[in-house]
């Protein structure tokens, strides 16, 4: 599902107007820029990703309405239309991985406390070393410029060495049904909507 299908079902569930989340929806589906598969899900789709939303957008959002909307809330939804109405964790997405990928991982050190600490949060959450691809890749050098600038960034991208998400994401494997296939009855009401 394309981020403004995601906007127009937070209109529908929020009230305001698809404006209002367009946002939010763009940023959770930022990972297709950098793999343009099904496994793209696992950079932000789920309570980590959502955490990053709030601490991207804000707590709450104000929409066209005049209703305070909780950021955490149209972001949990986004991955429950995606996802067969579950929103995961990094351990339900990591667990299952070939090794390779946590292998492939560049260590890093940066010398921003804050980085050092973000750059480490999927492995603290989870507890799995794979899950460090979210932030030790180009996606993770995506992170860091919308969350801390670009001299964070280009700091980061001095150390990875070109590590991709192109090349590690192929070794998660899509075990679960909810990995692969997104809430079809929500499509079908905003295309009853439209029509």
């Amino acid at each position: 599902m394309n981020y403004w299908k995601h906007s127009l079902l937070s209109r529908k569930k929020f009230g305001g107007l698809p404006d209002d989340y367009f946002a939010i929806h763009r940023f959770l589906d930022s990972s297709k820029l950098y793999f343009y598969d099904m496994r793209h899900r696992a950079l932000l789709h789920h309570t980590f990703g959502i955490a990053l939303c709030t601490r991207r957008f804000g707590e709450t959002l104000v929409n066209a309405d005049g209703r305070t909307v909780l950021v955490r809330d149209v972001a949990a939804e986004h991955c429950r239309e995606d996802l067969m109405g579950i929103v995961p964790t990094l351990n339900n997405w990591f667990r299952n991985v070939d090794a390779r990928l946590a292998e492939s991982l560049p260590p890093i050190d940066v010398a921003d406390p804050g980085l050092q600490e973000f750059l480490l949060e999927p492995f603290l959450m989870s507890g799995l070393k794979a899950s460090l691809v979210i932030t030790h890749s180009n996606f993770g050098v995506h992170l860091a410029r919308e969350l801390f600038g670009s001299t964070a960034a280009l700091e980061l991208a001095q150390q990875l060495d070109g590590t991709g998400v192109n090349e590690l994401l192929p070794l998660i494997r899509l075990q679960e049904r909810w990995q692969y296939t997104p809430d079809l009855k929500q499509l079908k009401d905003i295309e009853h909507e439209q029509a």
